[in-house]
């Protein structure tokens, strides 16, 4: 079964990010080597992580030949990525296991349009070499599907000094025309809540731990917040 993976956002200057979300209190962690990464991540003990990317806008022309070589819905993330702006960008959802062949034919099985299998390594500042797949469908605005990362990542330990100890929730809108391939793709799940949108896509993350609202100065744009207190219903 699918599961929340990650959540996605999109910056225009990855090291400053890195900075202001360090500023911020998070414990960041560098995709590679800093001198020539293009991604960082904020992990916690558990759950979905955060995924801060920097990919220039120059690379949109890239989806004819990503989307001959992979399909359309491989071409279309890559436009999407490539976007101009800041913010959440995309959610990718996750298998345990570390080959889609199985996920992304079942998916297509249902009637979602799926890419092909894109696979992809790359080399964490330590030298460990990192191994993955993804698949898209379409539209673009929907999820797309990722195995398990080959050796695993998720640190042993995580703290951040800002008391971060994880995401609560993932709030995500859906469009109605979007809504039935969105249930193709993924049921019930402890961290999404999708809701009927104008878009479809990443509104806002919740937080657990965190004392107080974050500096929007530093936040670039994303919509991180602490985790809204529950509101019981007066008992009769």
């Amino acid at each position: 079964m699918l599961r929340c993976s990650h959540v996605l956002s999109r910056v225009e200057d990855i090291h400053k990010i890195v900075r202001d979300f360090t500023e911020l209190g998070f414990s960041v962690t560098w995709g590679s080597a800093p001198e020539k990464a293009r991604n960082a991540l904020i992990w916690f003990a558990e759950g979905p992580f955060l995924e801060f990317f920097e990919f220039p806008t120059a690379l949109r022309p890239l989806r004819w030949p990503v989307a001959a070589r992979f399909g359309l819905g491989m071409g279309d993330r890559l436009a999407k990525w490539a976007a101009p702006g800041s913010g959440w960008r995309d959610l990718a959802l996750e298998t345990d296991d570390t080959d889609l062949t199985a996920t992304r034919d079942r998916l297509a099985a249902t009637g979602l349009p799926m890419s092909r299998i894109f696979r992809n390594t790359r080399t964490r500042p330590d030298g460990e070499r990192v191994r993955y797949q993804m698949s898209a469908p379409r539209p673009a605005a929907l999820p797309f599907v990722v195995s398990s990362y080959d050796p695993p990542q998720r640190p042993r330990r995580t703290e951040h000094p800002n008391g971060a100890t994880g995401i609560s929730a993932v709030h995500y809108g859906i469009r109605p025309q979007h809504r039935a391939h969105y249930d193709r793709l993924i049921g019930p799940d402890p961290w999404l809540r999708p809701r009927a949108s104008p878009v479809t896509g990443v509104l806002t993350v919740e937080l657990d731990g965190l004392a107080g609202p974050l500096d929007p100065e530093l936040t670039n744009g994303v919509a991180l917040v602490p985790t809204r207190p529950t509101i019981e219903e007066p008992q009769p």
